[in-house]
């Protein structure tokens, strides 16, 4: 059997098609927007949620196959990192009104990783910031399942 290829492109048709079928997950398949590879702007954005107004705005990094693939599959992350973070143009702390000071979870935030890269960031990211930001995993084995890591289950 021919070893499965985990591209930026394969994670994120995983991770739509993962969100989808989640049950519970009411994402409108619909509203799903996608950029291609090289093109500006965040990989995936979904609107659906449990109140139906949330969006779930996702950034993917494909797996290296390059001889130096050791490395950028456990620091190619961090790129994917900077790019969710400056993408973040809502307040993350609700200012006004009964949940005034709460975290604003209508939007969320989450990184597609290959699983190498996913266990690296789940222990190099603190849970208190992946809770401030509502950054979730996504982590794409060699078969392309994807397993959804929430804030409170990072590692450090």
């Amino acid at each position: 059997m021919e070893e499965l290829k985990i591209s930026e492109t394969l994670i994120v048709e995983k991770i739509k098609e993962f969100l989808i079928n989640k049950e519970n997950g009411n994402w409108h398949e619909d509203k799903i927007k996608t950029t291609k590879l090289h093109e500006h702007g965040v990989d995936i954005v979904l609107t659906g949620g449990s109140r139906n107004g949330e969006r779930f705005i996702i950034e993917c990094k494909g797996k290296s196959y390059a001889k130096s693939a050791k490395s950028i599959n456990r620091e190619g992350w961090l790129n994917a990192l900077g790019q969710i973070i400056t993408r973040m143009g809502t307040k993350r702390i609700i200012s006004k009104g009964v949940q005034k000071g709460n975290i604003n979870r209508a939007y969320k935030y989450g990184l597609g990783l290959c699983n190498e890269a996913a266990q690296v960031a789940l222990r190099r990211i603190p849970r208190e910031i992946a809770k401030v930001l509502n950054l979730y995993i996504f982590s794409c084995d060699d078969n392309g399942n994807i397993q959804m890591f929430t804030p409170s289950e990072f590692i450090s």
